[in-house]
């Protein structure tokens, strides 16, 4: 009977063993399912991040040419004012060597 009590107490040691690696097998895919899960949600993060930056970028762009035709709109009247003043002034010369004025009506 000690023969068969040594090798059921072999095989109990046996299974006890197969449990244990089989428990950190279970242990180490499980830390390595949380590993890669964890760099997957760093990853879409990143994308999010990166996606979100370049919204970001072209609407400061789509800002600055706003701003910018509005500047260059500015420097056009601007200087069709100056040019139709010019005209007028030089026209009312024209006119006044001609003895004739622009009629302008006081109110």
């Amino acid at each position: 009977m000690s023969t068969l009590r040594k090798k059921v107490e072999e095989r109990v040691r046996e299974i006890r063993l197969k449990d244990e690696m089989m428990a950190e097998r279970e242990n180490i895919v499980r830390l390595e399912k949380n590993t890669n899960l964890r760099a997957e949600w760093n990853e879409n993060l990143e994308k999010v991040s990166w996606n979100k930056r370049i919204q970001n970028e072209n609407k400061k762009i789509q800002d600055e040419v706003r701003l910018a035709a509005k500047a260059a709109i500015a420097v056009r009247r601007k200087a069709l004012q100056q040019l139709i003043q010019k005209e007028i002034d030089m026209y009312e010369q024209e006119l006044s060597l001609l003895g004739k004025t622009f009629f302008k009506q006081r109110i």
